[in-house]
């Protein structure tokens, strides 16, 4: 729980739960040791105690939060690798262990579970009960903001969703979808679809999950050259980086004269106007469907038995005829109509009332109160930080 915004998805989740007259427990940790995160390429702790002092404690919910541990921070500080990540969660897994014997949940509710930090709990949990279930909960798809999806198995290529292969539609689930098109590109510019000769190409960041874990490139160089090589030569590529890697990917225009990097294009203006949309796993391929583009994967996702997507193998060049053939209509629609029944709107957190009744365990965490009004305050600190920096670069 390393941002605000997920304290607040845990915390409304929880308070639906609570609502339909469960018991709620929240695991927390203090901190979390990462090698690598999203655009940071070096090891770091992520401390989550303002957050969960300032966001999670004020909401009564019961929690329990793994302390930080001094001497581990130090050694992480001074050998960052994965024996001593093994260390970290042999710590961990002694403070889980403690609260799974505890609190014998029905059902663990956990946000991703791919990350590395997350799966030493899931293992624990599965050995204390084989039988446990689980709903893994990702951020959802049309649009994303706003909006999370849960399934028993896992998320993206991992997720049970990604082993279903949709049903064929109705005519009036086909004309609901429809609709359900027209709206969001409407919403989203309502470019013109047409075909200006370009393949358009989503990048990623390296580091996240759908790259180490699900994509045959660790780089998205090695993914660019692949599509340089086996691609028509005459087709230009438009390659959009993604919006969260601070690094950048403009030296990748120097591969070759084929490549335009587009950073300020509106991202459906370019998927509206392109011959087709080629990535590796990118939640963009499932958006190109709503502007019904051929739509071609070199990884792994959430999309793999839908038939809405080509699954391209790497060892083979891209298909000599790229059109709509290639991924039908009526599969696109399906697999569109299964994600817009499945995904969820995220729920609010303005307000959560515990019953009278309401089962706390023996074991959670308390903090003092002015430890949570220090913490909000360092958090509004920060934030207020940021705008100013921002108003100082406009």
């Amino acid at each position: 729980m390393p941002d605000i915004l997920r304290a607040d998805i845990i915390l409304g989740i929880a308070s639906e739960y609570i609502e339909r007259e469960h018991t709620v427990f929240l695991l927390l940790d203090e901190e979390v040791h990462l090698l690598t995160r999203n655009h940071i390429k070096s090891p770091h702790i992520v401390s989550c105690l303002n957050i969960i002092r300032a966001r999670i404690a004020p909401s009564k919910i019961p929690f329990y939060a793994v302390p930080a541990n001094k001497t581990l921070k130090r050694l992480f500080d001074n050998n960052p690798d994965k024996n001593t990540l093994n260390k970290i969660q042999e710590y961990k897994c002694s403070h889980y262990q403690y609260i799974l014997k505890l609190f014998k949940p029905d059902e663990i509710i956990i946000w991703n579970g791919l990350m590395d930090y997350q799966k030493g709990f899931i293992r624990l949990a599965k050995k204390y009960n084989p039988q446990q279930k689980f709903k893994f909960l990702e951020a959802g798809w049309l649009p994303q903001k706003g909006h999370y999806y849960q399934d028993p198995k896992g998320v993206n290529a991992a997720s049970s969703i990604a082993e279903y292969t949709p049903r064929k539609l109705s005519r009036k689930e086909t004309q609901d979808v429809e609709k359900w098109k027209q709206n969001y590109r409407k919403q989203h510019g309502d470019h013109n679809i047409c075909n200006k000769g370009y393949y358009f190409i989503p990048l990623q960041i390296e580091s996240d999950t759908n790259i180490t874990l699900f994509s045959p490139f660790q780089t998205m160089r090695s993914f660019l050259e692949w599509v340089l090589k086996n691609s028509d030569s005459r087709i230009p590529l438009i390659v959009r980086p993604h919006p969260l890697d601070r690094n950048g990917q403009e030296h990748l225009s120097k591969l070759s004269a084929r490549i335009k990097i587009d950073t300020s294009t509106p991202l459906q203006k370019l998927i509206a106007e392109s011959k087709a949309v080629i990535g590796i796993n990118s939640t963009v391929l499932l958006e190109s469907l709503v502007y019904e583009k051929p739509t071609i994967a070199l990884g792994r996702g959430i999309f793999q038995s839908s038939k809405a997507v080509y699954l391209q193998d790497i060892n083979l060049p891209l298909p000599q005829v790229i059109d709509s053939n290639l991924t039908p209509k009526e599969s696109q629609n399906a697999f569109l109509y299964l994600l817009w029944i499945r995904q969820l709107k995220l729920p609010s957190t303005q307000f959560i009332k515990l019953p009278r009744n309401y089962m706390i365990p023996e074991k959670y965490t308390q903090y003092p109160k002015i430890y949570q009004l220090f913490s909000a305050l360092k958090i509004r600190l920060k934030q207020f930080c940021k705008r100013f920096i921002k108003l100082g670069f406009k």
